[in-house]
């Protein structure tokens, strides 16, 4: 009767363990996931700043994809008159992420 109490509290332990394990996979995943977002939104970012110190438009570039996530970027001024380019993501038409940054006229 012991044998079958020791098997059974392992085989619960070992399934504890399996939903456990398998749970972490899922979170480590979506963190993935996460940070390839923000990647993607990095580097758009830097792709409008650099198209802004060149004389291009902003707006303009094939913006990336990542799952079903989507991204928009554009310019506003604000009420200081300094432009501000964001980059913008969403994920089934919500908006998760903004990044907001000034785009200064260049010195010479």
């Amino acid at each position: 009767m012991d044998v079958l109490a020791s098997l059974f509290v392992m085989s619960l332990l070992c399934s504890t363990l399996f939903v456990l394990m398998m749970s972490s996979i899922q979170q480590y995943g979506k963190m993935m996931e996460e940070d390839r977002i923000l990647q993607a939104m990095i580097l758009y970012m830097e792709e409008g700043k650099a198209s802004w110190a060149h004389g291009q438009i902003p707006e303009s570039g094939e913006p990336p994809t990542v799952g079903t996530t989507t991204f928009q970027r554009k310019t506003e001024i604000n009420q200081e008159g300094v432009r501000i380019l964001m980059v913008i993501a969403y994920r089934h038409g919500e908006e998760i992420h903004r990044f907001t940054t000034y785009l200064l006229p260049s010195s010479q």
